[in-house]
């Protein structure tokens, strides 16, 4: 009972904060205005017509007039405008007048459909874009306008990211404390409140690890079914599948190997039906070769060229270390305030003692797992494998991400890797409730204690959060 009764509390502070917040965030957060809103938008777009795959086509590049290869989706263009807010730049500022407002609000229904250029969302499993898309139907039904059905898909999403959240803090064993901070995270928010499949996954995951957390045999299926959802999309995570064999030392290793194995052949095909016809090299601005680049440096590309960069790793192996390590000592602090919460498009920071706020928070949820009750203990040794093989894991993951974005993302011969952004590691932080064991005191504390600064910090984003994209849009 008394655990019942903590279950609907935690769940209830969940709703109490995500819902009002991400419904603001929907409606003021001008349309394309989150990350690669408009891509997601189309990929959402393109399943109203049944898209699974994006399709490959051959083009004309405007800048050197070369035939090239491009992969999109035809989708239905005023739905596709609506995800695109006409702004006006005034010092820099991306501001919303109220020309602009009517402008976006009164765009003409145009069910015309067009081929959309989408390298980056195209490759995506369409399965987390389902609520956006049931949206789009629904307003189409409802001959709504197209800024109308926009909003609809945004909501429907924030809905199934509550709806996941919720069960995920509800399943949980142990750890809503730390699952509850990385779902109320302001970066977690924000992409709740838009099109983006990126909080749909960061709220995936932390069901993936609450059902983990239950050492069922059910749960644990579940909880394989639900994170190949999460690699069809996103390959590189999949270091993070050794954390589904903790403990170690338990009877069942070998049958659960075998799942994993098994788990990963419709990875493998679907992975490579994307390689064989919807991957392309990625699309950028005119540039000249970095300085790593063994040909001629004067030439002009317009795309990264993964065989190229490739080469430069196996040319030299020692850059599979040195390359990361330069990124993170140019990149590491923008990347953790980005994994709390940078709004707009990746460029309206909080203070910087927010940031440290909300990093005490986590701190705060991370040595509430030492200290608050579990149902079993946990044997030192197992607890020492556990804790090596988290850590292991997620290191591993945050290095093959790095090397992905380098491979195929970073300008050809660059020395360092670029294209990084804080929200790909958001899915990592879950994991972290399998590295800590509890400690064997004579003292518990209540699982709600190191959650009491997630909280308050998260009742004040209620209003800071919409109120920072009112600023910063709207009040000029």
């Amino acid at each position: 009972m008394q655990n019942t009764t903590y279950k609907l509390l935690i769940v209830l502070v969940f709703l109490l904060v995500a819902l009002p917040a991400g419904v603001l965030l929907a409606v003021l957060t001008p349309p394309g205005q989150g990350p690669d809103e408009q891509a997601h938008m189309a990929r959402a777009l393109g399943l109203l017509h049944g898209a699974v795959l994006g399709v490959r086509k051959p083009a004309v590049d405007p800048f050197t007039h070369q035939p090239v290869m491009r992969t999109g989706l035809k989708v239905d263009f005023g739905l596709y405008n609506a995800a695109a807010s006409p702004v006006t730049m005034i010092n820099g500022n991306r501001i919303i007048t109220s020309d602009d407002f009517w402008a976006e609000s009164g765009l003409p229904a145009n069910h015309a459909r067009a081929y959309i250029d989408m390298p980056n969302t195209a490759a995506y499993f369409p399965i987390t874009y389902l609520p956006a898309t049931a949206a789009l139907a629904i307003g189409l039904a409802a001959q709504a306008s197209p800024f109308i059905c926009f909003l609809l898909a945004r909501l429907f999403m924030l809905g199934a990211f509550l709806l996941l959240g919720s069960l995920a803090l509800w399943f949980a064993a142990f750890g809503e404390a730390v699952l509850l901070t990385i779902l109320l995270l302001p970066m977690t928010i924000f992409l709740a409140g838009s099109v983006s499949q990126d909080a749909i996954v960061v709220a995936i995951i932390c069901l993936v690890c609450a059902l983990l957390s239950r050492n069922s045999r059910i749960a644990w299926l579940a909880a394989l079914l639900l994170f190949l959802s999460v690699l069809l999309s996103k390959p590189p995570y999949i270091p993070l599948l050794a954390i589904f064999l903790l403990p170690l030392s338990r009877a069942g290793f070998w049958v659960k190997l075998r799942d994993l194995a098994l788990a990963c052949l419709p990875l493998l095909l679907w992975t490579g039906l994307v390689a064989a016809y919807v991957a392309v090299p990625y699309p950028v601005a005119l540039y000249h070769p970095g300085p790593l680049y063994q040909g001629d440096a004067s030439v002009w590309l317009d795309h990264a060229v993964p065989a190229v960069n490739f080469h430069i790793l196996l040319a030299d192996p020692t850059r599979l270390l040195t390359l990361p390590f330069r990124t993170e000592q140019i990149w590491f602090s923008g990347l953790m305030q980005e994994m709390v919460g940078v709004l707009g498009l990746v460029c309206i920071g909080l203070p910087m003692f927010y940031y440290y706020l909300w990093g005490a928070a986590a701190a705060a949820a991370l040595l509430g797992l030492l200290f608050c009750p579990r149902r079993a203990a946990v044997p030192r040794p197992a607890a020492i494998s556990n804790f090596l093989v988290t850590i292991a894991a997620i290191a591993v993951t945050y290095w093959l991400i790095m090397m992905v974005f380098y491979v195929n993302f970073t300008d050809a011969g660059e020395d360092s890797i670029t294209g990084l952004q804080g929200r790909y590691f958001l899915p990592l932080l879950p994991f972290l409730l399998f590295a800590l064991p509890a400690l064997r005191l004579r003292f518990k504390l209540s699982p709600i204690i190191p959650a009491i600064p997630t909280i308050l910090l998260g009742l004040y984003d209620v209003g800071y959060l919409p109120l920072t994209i009112v600023k910063n849009y709207y009040l000029h």
